[in-house]
């Protein structure tokens, strides 16, 4: 059917020679540069024993400190269950704090820490919920705190400790305190989880560009071979009938991989760009 209609012939100036000259040509260029901006950020994993041991030093010690103001002995090693213990202990510093204000004289700052602590435990509550319904796998962590760094909760603490200072007792300093220290502790953890989420899907991204990318430039390599034979030889015409839309179909597929996985990881990228207690306009979200 292509070559009764001159759409397969077997003339160089052919519009689908010119295409898979294209897919021959793009993806040969296209894989390797992927490939080798993969392994330029990959190859930061390959370090010295000291460098290493620094790095699960900090890791060992900001786990510790996390379990430390938990008040627990051990804290949970999966990202879901790590981010849910995080928030647990946040939970529960705003109800000791909300439940310390609750008999204070001054009706201002009992009604600002209402208001805080009801924002506060709205997040907390939408992040456990959500880790409940998603599957326990790490991109469940990174989509659950997206657009979330806790900057204006932060802000609101300074405001509530300048503002009604005089107030304050030093135990409700001390949880304004923690509290913030939690807040801190969280937006490490979602930084942290999230550069291990790009490294994995980097290393995907790199074994699926070669999954597709070699079988992909194999086939429209031998199109490209056969091509000319197909004014002489029936035969040739009418395998090339039923390999065209295949070869059209696997030089696609190395762009929709790279356009997917690009897309996904300048999302998470965007979300995530800020560091707390700064963020951008256009990261956060309301839940």
């Amino acid at each position: 059917m292509l070559t009764s209609v001159d759409i397969l012939s077997g003339r160089p100036s052919s519009p689908m020679y010119f295409l898979f000259s294209a897919f021959l040509g793009g993806n040969f260029t296209m894989i390797p540069v992927v490939l080798s901006i993969n392994q330029l950020v990959l190859s930061r994993e390959l370090s010295a024993p000291g460098e290493l041991r620094r790095r699960i030093e900090d890791a060992l010690e900001y786990r510790e400190d996390a379990q430390e103001r938990a008040d627990q002995s051990v804290a949970p090693v999966l990202p879901g269950s790590f981010l849910r213990f995080l928030h647990e202990t946040t939970e529960a510093r705003t109800e000791e704090l909300r439940e310390s204000v609750a008999n204070n004289t001054d009706d201002r700052l009992q009604e600002r820490v209402e208001t805080f602590a009801d924002n506060v435990l709205t997040d907390v509550k939408t992040v456990l919920r959500t880790l409940d319904t998603e599957p326990v796998q790490i991109f469940a962590v990174i989509k659950v705190t997206l657009g979330t760094n806790h900057a204006q909760q932060l802000r609101e603490i300074n405001r509530i400790e300048v503002e009604f200072d005089e107030y304050l007792t030093d135990d409700q300093r001390n949880l304004f305190g923690e509290i913030r220290t939690n807040f801190i502790q969280i937006d490490v953890a979602r930084k942290y989880f999230r550069t291990v989420y790009v490294k994995k899907e980097l290393s995907h991204l790199s074994r699926i560009i070669l999954y597709v990318g070699v079988p992909a430039e194999l086939l429209s390599a031998v199109v490209l071979v056969v091509y000319g034979g197909v004014k002489t030889t029936p035969l040739v015409a009418g395998w090339l009938d039923v390999l065209v839309p295949i070869v059209l179909t696997a030089g696609f597929r190395p762009f929709a991989v790279l356009f997917s996985f690009v897309l996904r990881l300048s999302l998470v990228a965007q979300h995530n760009a800020s560091v707390a207690p700064f963020t951008a306009s256009d990261e956060e979200h309301q839940f």
